[in-house]
């Protein structure tokens, strides 16, 4: 009896063969973006022009730009939506970063983060997204654009946390703005956390 070729042990067989190669490519995917090994391209985040958001609530918007004029802040949002510590550090090197599962822009608690340096002179700008943010006053305006509204905020309270203490509530029903400082997200340091609630919005 003639011994049957692999490829023509494939042929008969095509359809089984797919799914089970399907199987094991999504098992082998998932183990790998578990553990980390999946390139950054292949990890889903949105830039200054996300069209088609799927997580965004109902009337939210997301944050791209925010612009503090009195302590001359001006810098992109992020929104990433892994929440591991590489992937938050990697954008928090280009600017800010809204994090995942806080609030959008017209509904809950909007947690957004960044950098900052006391160093005279920086070659990336993103280390010092958030220079100054200590230096806020109750009854400042803080203004967060979306692709078609600026939301503005006034702040109500600047306080520097200890490394331990939570940062955000995120399940509350208010429509707020959280900002915070940090040098590498998750370390333990002490770190300005600057709460504000929502304003107005209008139209760009």
């Amino acid at each position: 009896m003639k011994k049957e070729s692999f490829l023509s042990f494939i042929k008969g067989r095509k359809w089984s063969f797919l799914l089970n190669f399907s199987i094991i490519l999504f098992i082998t995917f998932g183990m790998l973006y578990f553990f980390g090994f999946v390139p950054e391209e292949f990890k889903v985040s949105y830039g200054r022009y996300p069209e088609n958001n799927s997580f965004q609530k109902e009337n939210a918007e997301i944050p791209l730009v925010i612009k503090v004029p009195g302590i001359n802040i001006d810098v992109q949002v992020y929104n990433p939506q892994s929440t591991s510590t590489e992937v938050l550090d990697s954008f928090l090197a280009k600017g800010a970063v809204h994090y995942p599962g806080s609030g959008n822009l017209g509904y809950g608690n909007i947690f957004i983060f960044g950098h900052n340096t006391r160093l005279a002179v920086v070659n990336n700008q993103g280390f010092k997204a958030f220079n100054g943010l200590k230096d806020l006053k109750e009854g400042d305006l803080i203004d967060v654009y979306s692709n078609s509204n600026i939301f503005s905020y006034k702040v109500t309270s600047v306080k520097l946390e200890g490394a331990d203490k939570a940062l955000v509530v995120f399940n509350t029903k208010v429509h707020k703005l959280t900002l915070s400082t940090c040098d590498t997200f998750g370390a333990k340091s002490d770190r300005y956390v600057v709460e504000a609630e929502y304003v107005a919005k209008k139209a760009l």
